[in-house]
């Protein structure tokens, strides 16, 4: 099994309608970059939690636009994503889905709104670390739910 994990990363800290108008907060936006350069260290936990028979490849996407929707021959795919990149996202999910890939979808916006989230993926409510177990249990089996969450007390 093979499965894409793709941090949906970039920090939107500039409205570029904004800047076109001469609006700018260079405090804010040099602050971004450095949360932007960081790993997304959810996904890299789940990869290292997950079983050495599954192949797993890692992508940080900063910006859809500029770096086109991700490639690969994956069993599925796992996105972690802010609200920021949420539409993007959601647009990476679909087109994976499109292909008959399964998607699961994590993170603080799907926290968030989790009702939005499931209309694109399987999504994961809590953290990851609680719930990578079963969804990869489910994986291998072919019976992915299309919810799981974190019930109170697991941490």
């Amino acid at each position: 099994m093979k499965i894409g994990m793709i941090a949906m990363s970039g920090i939107r800290a500039a409205n570029p309608d904004l800047v076109a108008a001469g609006l700018e907060m260079p405090g804010v936006v040099e602050r971004a970059k450095v949360v932007a350069s960081l790993p997304s260290l959810s996904l890299l936990t789940l990869a290292g939690m997950t079983p050495d028979d599954i192949e797993i490849e890692y992508h940080e996407i900063a910006d859809l636009r500029a770096e086109g929707m991700p490639q690969g021959d994956y069993d599925a795919v796992v996105i972690a994503t802010y609200s920021a990149q949420v539409l993007e996202a959601y647009e990476v999910a679909d087109s994976f889905r499109a292909r008959g890939v399964p998607v699961v979808m994590g993170g603080l916006h799907v926290k968030a709104e989790p009702d939005e989230a499931a209309t694109h993926a399987t999504i994961a409510v809590g953290e990851g670390e609680q719930l990578w177990p079963a969804i990869i249990d489910d994986l291998r089996r072919g019976a992915l739910k299309p919810r799981y969450e974190q019930r109170d007390g697991d941490w």
